[in-house]
C-alpha cells in the first residue's frame, strides 16, 4: 500500500544536512515521524529544537487532516440528505394534495397532507443547500490554508 508522506526541507547546516519526513498512515489518523540524516552528520539523532519543531509541524497537519476529514464527512452527510429529500420530494409532486402521508420529525411520526408536507420539504432542501455551500466553502478556505501553511514551512507530500 502506498503511504504518503510529508518531506520538511530545512535550511542546509555547515557539515550536515537533516531531511525530515513526517509518515502519515492512511488507515489511521495518527503520523509516524522519520528523521533521516546524511552520511556527513556527525550524531545520528537530531538536535532537541529539531525534534520539536519536527514535531509542531507534525502536530498542525495532523490537525489539518482531521479538520478536513471532519468537513468532508460533514459534506457527504448533507448530500445525502439533500438527495434524500429530492427523492420523497419527486414522489409526493405527483400525488393529491389530500393524499395523507407520514413524516418523521423529531424522532416523532406525525400524520400530514402531502400539500402541507411538500412545502416543508422544499424548504428544508433549500436550507441544506444553504448549509452545503457554507460547509464546501469552509473545505475550501482550510485547503487553501493548509497548502498556504506546506508553502511557508517547506512541507511536500509525497509516495514512499
Amino acid at each position: 500500500m502506498v503511504q504518503p508522506k510529508l518531506a520538511l526541507v530545512l535550511p542546509a547546516r555547515q557539515h550536515s544536512t537533516l531531511t525530515s519526513t513526517i509518515l502519515r498512515s492512511t488507515t489511521t489518523t495518527a503520523t509516524h515521524v522519520s528523521l533521516t540524516a546524511s552520511p556527513t552528520m556527525s550524531s545520528s539523532t537530531p538536535s532537541p529544537s529539531a525534534q520539536r519543531k519536527q514535531q509542531e509541524l507534525q502536530n498542525t497537519y495532523s490537525n489539518y487532516k482531521s479538520t478536513m476529514q471532519q468537513l468532508a464527512q460533514r459534506i457527504g452527510e448533507v448530500e445525502q440528505d439533500v438527495e434524500e429529500h429530492k427523492l420523497v420530494i419527486d414522489s409526493l409532486k405527483p400525488v393529491s394534495e389530500d393524499r395523507r402521508c407520514f413524516r418523521m420529525i423529531n424522532g416523532v411520526l406525525t400524520e400530514r397532507k402531502a400539500g402541507e408536507v411538500l412545502p416543508a420539504l422544499t424548504t428544508n432542501v433549500d436550507g441544506l443547500k444553504k448549509v452545503l455551500d457554507g460547509l464546501v466553502k469552509e473545505y475550501k478556505r482550510v485547503q487553501d490554508e493548509m497548502d498556504a501553511w506546506k508553502a511557508k514551512n517547506n512541507v511536500q507530500v509525497v509516495s514512499q
